[in-house]
């Protein structure tokens, strides 16, 4: 594929993956086009050398491997996440004030506030209904103009421009309509729901659902070269390490994991913390006729690129970043090194990656935070510290991270394909 048509093909799947089920989803339907089989967790599994096969739990994390000859020369993983900052639906969420309905939300991860505001919003998520007696889900995404957030004029509230500090309780419903003052709320966004799906409303049991922003990505910038859309975070690496895996060889065991809840600390039965990938990777080793030490031997010799997208240094704000280790858009994917353990590169782990780099012609940089700011995190500690597993942490350069809209590099993005590609092709 060309430049373009991957780009486009990244926009795509992101425009079409609005929460974590959808990411989960698309990207199902993506290894099944590309003869990668599906294997369930509550059933044996039979595998055979050269096959190709995935598993998901709770339709939000997802783990593809291929089969090599010998599970003892270690396993070559990408981990990423599915999960972007949002606002989720709470249980009972209809509430009426001054003629409008509105929903009652909760914040998940850490969102830029502000970037939510006045936008075109709708609801994405999964439903539990009642079938004949039978209790099915479905995903359901509202594809039209649903919801807004609606800002306070600059009249009526003057600080807002002076550091304003939003009430996440009382500031921020979405209003869906207006409504009379004898309005009946109760059962609202079921009867939404269920026209929406084809059922009654009263057959929805329970539902998972989150606000997403309807305008569509792009590809911007005089020359062409930026990329503009939401959940670039980090649904850029998940399209990287997809795509590799995809269009690599895989004579050998490599392995992309999807997790889910990195945005709120990875604690979760789908998330980093959880045995997911450890559970996969013993089994494929005991499936295989190897014994436990072995597994522990496996895991020895693996190694983990943890991709989760780096801070580009902002043009407006570059007091903010380290002065002689910073990233820019544009100019390679970013090793990020933190001596506080919030990354997991290390001086043995870079090695193999530059030689990776190296090898396409690619460039790299380097990313360390301020030494009086504290960063972020990623998957990679959690399953380095847990597994042992070798792990480097890498990303592409955005601007705006966690905002409603982010902005990312084309060329940063086709580099780290490669850079993946050549992962996992070689073991060096």
């Amino acid at each position: 594929m060309k430049t373009k048509e991957i780009i486009n093909d990244l926009i795509e799947f992101i425009d079409n993956s609005p929460i974590n089920y959808f990411a989960v989803k698309n990207s199902i339907e993506l290894l099944e086009k590309n003869d990668f089989r599906k294997l369930e967790e509550n059933e044996k599994w039979k595998l055979e050398k050269g096959g190709k096969y995935f598993v998901s739990r709770d339709d939000t994390a997802l783990i593809a491997f291929s089969v090599g000859d010998d599970p003892r020369k270690g396993f070559d993983i990408i981990g990423s996440h599915t999960d972007s900052p949002t606002f989720k639906i709470k249980s009972n969420p209809e509430m009426t004030s001054n003629g409008f309905l509105k929903f009652n939300i909760e914040g998940y991860g850490g969102m830029i506030v502000s970037s939510w505001f006045d936008r075109d919003l709708s609801l994405a998520g999964k439903l539990v209904y009642e079938d004949k007696g039978e209790f099915k889900s479905k995903l359901i995404k509202i594809d039209r103009d649903l919801l807004t957030i609606a800002n306070c004029a600059i009249h009526i509230n003057r600080d807002l421009n002076s550091g304003y500090k939003y009430n996440m309780q009382d500031e921020l419903s979405p209003i869906i309509k207006t409504i009379e003052d004898d309005f009946k709320k109760d059962g609202y966004l079921q009867k939404l729901l269920a026209k929406e799906i084809g059922i009654y409303y009263k057959d929805i049991i329970d539902f998972d659902l989150a606000l997403f922003d309807r305008q569509k990505g792009s590809i911007m910038g005089s020359d062409d070269e930026f990329i503009h859309i939401g959940r670039l975070d980090n649904l850029a690496s998940v399209h990287q390490s997809l795509t590799a895996l995809i269009n690599s060889k895989n004579e050998k065991f490599n392995i992309c994991v999807l997790n889910d809840n990195e945005e709120i600390g990875s604690g979760t039965r789908a998330g980093a913390k959880s045995p997911f990938l450890d559970q996969v990777l013993e089994r494929i080793v005991m499936n295989l006729g190897y014994d436990r030490e072995d597994y522990f031997i496996a895991l020895a010799n693996s190694y983990l690129i943890s991709a989760d997208l780096s801070h580009s240094i902002h043009p407006n704000y570059s007091n903010l970043f380290d002065s002689t280790n910073n990233t820019r858009i544009n100019m390679g994917i970013g090793i990020k090194v933190a001596s506080n353990g919030a990354y997991t590169t290390n001086i043995e782990t870079r090695k193999r990656f530059l030689r990776h780099a190296k090898n396409v012609g690619a460039k790299v940089q380097t990313f360390h935070n301020r030494s009086d700011k504290v960063g972020g995190s990623t998957i990679g500690p959690i399953v380095s510290s847990k597994s042992g597993i070798k792990s480097i942490d890498v990303g592409t350069p955005i601007l705006s991270m966690h905002s409603i809209r982010e902005l990312g590099g084309v060329k940063d993005h086709i580099e780290a394909i490669k850079i993946f590609e050549d992962f996992y092709n070689n073991k060096y």
